[in-house]
């Protein structure tokens, strides 16, 4: 029997393979070569988050990662992947006025290649969401953890531990979700509001660092891997060691470079003997130019 040929991810399927409890896989990326590998593998949702560019480039929390930094790394997924849903992290600051929010989602749409954006929030934002939507765009809501409010959530935490502020989560997936959102991501979130967001919501729930009991599960390749720059969250499940086998490549690469084992001599290329001759004679011998070193330049004796 043959296998059915791929077909790329829609939101349509997503919500079918919710129906039929099917789970739905997501996974972080952030550049060509994981998206590739992931796409490959059959991921559902290919998800360029925030987490990427604190990564990659050193931001200490999501609050200084810049739009045009974002852009970047969708269109490093968009280019190579060919079926799997791909979200982008709309960045902090670019969706707290209706007018901004529809101008940059149509970007990373339009620019970065992107299926649908992904925004942070609670029933208060939903009529911005609500505007993406009118224009077209899809939105994933992402509730509970907000690290791009880490500040305004004081740190970063288990989220739905009491009954209110349980509530609170369940009061903005609903607003999302008559706001337009085809799904949601929920981040750090205690198992019980996942659970009830999962059976009554009639949108993919997905669980990062939220419980099992969730329509799809998401983690971050840099946590799948263990290699970033942040440390494991808590209950969150490692299945490769990366870094050490980075450091050891680079150190022995270091090492042999330093001993003047690197690169070896069959790995040189060579000028036929003709062409070597008529080299030395068009250059002469070879003696050190003598140069003088001087303030915004250099001057040949």
């Amino acid at each position: 029997m043959t296998e059915k040929p791929r077909k790329k991810m829609t939101i349509r399927q997503l919500i079918e393979k919710k129906q039929a409890k099917e789970r739905i896989t997501a996974l972080a990326v952030y550049d060509s070569v994981a998206a590739q590998i992931a796409d490959d593998l059959g991921f559902d949702l290919l998800v360029a988050g925030v987490a990427g560019p604190m990564s990659y480039f050193g931001h200490k929390d999501p609050s200084s990662v810049r739009f045009e930094e974002q852009l970047f790394m969708v269109q490093a997924v968009s280019r190579v992947a060919r079926y799997g849903f791909i979200v982008v992290d709309m960045s902090w600051g670019t969706y707290n006025t209706k007018e901004k929010a529809v101008e940059y989602a149509t970007r990373l749409i339009a620019e970065g290649g992107a299926d649908a954006i992904k925004a942070e929030g609670n029933k208060f934002t939903a009529p911005i969401i609500a505007e993406i939507t009118k224009a077209g765009i899809p939105v994933m809501g992402h509730l509970g953890l907000l690290a791009a409010h880490v500040k305004e959530q004081s740190g970063y935490g288990l989220k739905g531990t009491t009954a209110e502020e349980a509530n609170e989560i369940v009061e903005a997936a609903r607003a999302y979700v008559k706001a337009g959102a085809f799904g949601f991501m929920l981040e750090q979130v205690t198992s019980e509001v996942t659970e009830y967001l999962a059976t009554t919501l009639p949108v993919p729930v997905v669980s990062l660092g939220s419980g099992p009991k969730a329509d799809g599960i998401f983690h971050i390749s840099s946590d799948v891997l263990g290699y970033g720059l942040f440390p494991l969250p808590p209950r969150r499940e490692q299945f490769a060691n990366f870094a050490p086998q980075v450091e050891e490549a680079f150190r022995t690469y270091r090492d042999k470079v330093i001993s003047f084992e690197h690169p070896k001599p069959e790995h040189a290329y060579h000028m036929k003997e003709e062409e070597h001759a008529m080299f030395l004679e068009l250059v002469g011998e070879a003696e050190p130019m003598k140069v003088s070193y001087y303030y915004g330049g250099v001057r040949e004796d």
